[in-house]
């Protein structure tokens, strides 16, 4: 992705603060990591993160490192990318930014589209089920360029008759 990250840990740190949250030594090890990726563009695992943080920290519960991902997403500092298969993986981005996905079910590489539903159709969408809506995320599936090069395409039985 390449979308410029200019969130830093002090801001991740002082939203959890204006949330009412301890500042613990877990989270901000946890936040400094993050920062370090947002950085370098790197997106991450919740596994990956936890990895990383317990060479410098070895006392960062698993737990802590899940609950500090959702909390920051919660926040909105951290956008997650969910895959064909249901895996997942983060990335961090400036609190109320707004973008959508387009993820390679072969390879697993995104690319961040500037797409979005047009205001009617997620105002039909809200008149049709009653629901008021808070927010939507639009996640598309298929094969980058590269991996369309690389794979033998599907060939459908009738056609092969």
């Amino acid at each position: 992705m390449t979308q410029a990250r200019t969130v830093n840990a002090d801001q991740m740190k002082a939203a959890i603060a204006e949330a009412g949250l301890r500042p613990t030594r877990p989270r901000a090890a946890l936040i400094d990591q993050m920062a370090a990726w947002a950085t370098a563009g790197t997106d991450f695992t919740c596994e990956e993160l936890w990895h990383s943080a317990q060479a410098s920290a070895p006392w960062i519960g698993r737990s802590t490192t899940f609950r500090t991902v959702e909390l920051l997403a919660d926040l909105g500092f951290l956008d997650r990318v969910t895959f064909a298969d249901g895996s997942e993986r983060y990335h961090v981005v400036q609190p109320g930014s707004h973008h959508h996905h387009l993820t390679c079910e072969m390879c697993h590489r995104v690319v961040e589209i500037d797409i979005c539903l047009p205001a009617e159709v997620l105002e039909t969408v809200q008149r049709s089920s009653g629901f008021a809506l808070t927010g939507h995320r639009l996640e598309l599936f298929g094969r980058c360029s590269d991996c369309q090069r690389h794979t033998v395409p599907v060939i459908d039985s009738v056609d092969a008759e």
